[in-house]
């Protein structure tokens, strides 16, 4: 009998083959000894225990593990994350305890319920989902249910799980976070979940080289969209009758070239448009960036942002969008000083900016800037929390 009240500071160490722990190391106290006994009938293989009695072994420690010391539950843990088949209930109770227990399951086991994996994001802290972030087998229920708190760390390590297919909620939801956490918008650049829509919401708040990037990796020709829908236009627009509201702005959405034109309807000349663009670049006064709405045929709201960015990448957008020629896009900064954002070297950088769009794409990116009743750009745009009221 004296073997088994044998006290000992060091922890027991299993035999490699039976997984049973040695009887003459089974630690200082009654409890700490009953709790190393019973995690040695769990890890028995499943042709000496049956799953009944495993079911009964796990209930008995669900009483008492969480009384032990945490290096007792963080040795409990260890031990379970070699064993294929763990009872649930057991690991779900030392998945959400303290991040050092919970670490033994989260970064050895190889395989752990999905379902638990929900649970420990869910109801755990910062650190598990940090951990569950960064196991190979994330899904993407999981990734939704880490990202629903909004922290960057978590939100950095599952954009770098590029096996992990992202769901349409979850990038809505890094993207309105890339607003604020300048760390993620590499990442997101770098996912093939994201679509146009994203990147020209992103656009706004990113880099001039992550902008560029943007409309290089989003160019894209309504001409299919437009041929498909070609014999719809006299239908709604000469066909007499209201037409249907929905259809038409459908229509005006794809329309193929815009025509500037003034608030009465009038064609505008390339000169009326030059003259504006000019006054709208020196003094974007709201009398002014009204007349820029009316021509180019979007929002006063969104006129008023693409007049007052910093960049010039989306004046060089809407300049596109109205047919000004590569010479008079430039001419519109010679005049300027030879400094900051007026220096020839932002003139060529916006210029270069300039050639990379087809006028068709110009407009796409406009109308979906101006775009709000899209319900994905409106989830976006809840989840950034913008102010939608009417510039004054």
């Amino acid at each position: 009998m004296a073997d088994f009240d044998t006290a000992t500071d060091a922890p027991p160490i299993p035999d490699a083959e039976t997984m049973l722990t040695p009887i003459t190391k089974i630690g200082t106290t009654p409890r700490a000894q009953m709790v190393r006994k019973l995690v040695d009938v769990l890890v028995l293989p499943a042709g000496r225990i049956s799953g009944n009695e495993r079911a009964l072994t796990a209930d008995i420690l669900l009483q008492v593990v969480d009384k032990v010391e945490i290096d007792l539950r963080m040795e409990v843990a260890g031990r379970l994350a070699r064993v294929a088949e763990s009872p649930p209930a057991l690991l779900r109770m030392l998945l959400l305890d303290q991040p050092p227990v919970a670490e033994k399951l989260l970064c050895g086991a190889e395989t752990l319920p999905e379902a638990l994996l929900l649970e420990a994001a869910q109801q755990g802290e910062a650190a598990h989902r940090l951990m569950i972030a960064q196991r190979l087998d994330l899904t993407t229920s999981v990734a939704d249910a880490l990202l629903n708190y909004d922290e960057p760390d978590v939100a950095k390590a599952v954009l770098r799980r590029n096996d992990c297919i992202l769901s349409p909620n979850a990038v809505n939801k890094l993207v309105a976070m890339s607003a604020t956490v300048t760390d993620l918008q590499k990442l997101l650049l770098r996912r093939r979940e994201l679509e146009p829509a994203h990147g020209f919401m992103m656009f706004w708040w990113v880099d001039g080289e992550r902008r560029r990037r943007i409309l290089s990796r989003f160019a894209l020709d309504r001409g299919v969209i437009q041929d498909a829908l070609a014999d719809l236009y006299p239908k709604v627009f000469r066909g007499g009758g209201k037409p249907d509201p929905f259809v038409k702005d459908i229509l005006i959405l794809c329309e193929r070239r815009h025509r500037p034109r003034d608030e009465d309807g009038q064609p505008v000349s390339m000169d009326v448009i030059l003259r504006t663009m000019r006054a709208a670049r020196h003094y974007p006064a709201q009398e002014i960036v009204d007349a820029v709405g009316v021509i180019s045929g979007i929002s006063r709201e969104l006129a008023a942002r693409i007049l007052r960015d910093p960049g010039g990448e989306p004046f060089a957008v809407l300049c596109k969008s109205l047919g000004v020629s590569r010479d008079n896009f430039f001419a519109l900064f010679e005049e300027d000083g030879d400094a900051g954002e007026n220096s020839p070297e932002q003139a060529e950088y916006l210029l270069a900016v300039f050639d990379t769009m087809a006028r068709d794409f110009s407009r796409a990116i406009l109308r979906y800037w101006d775009w709000d009743s899209n319900p994905r750009i409106a989830s976006i745009t809840r989840l950034l929390g913008l102010d939608t009221a009417p510039v004054e």
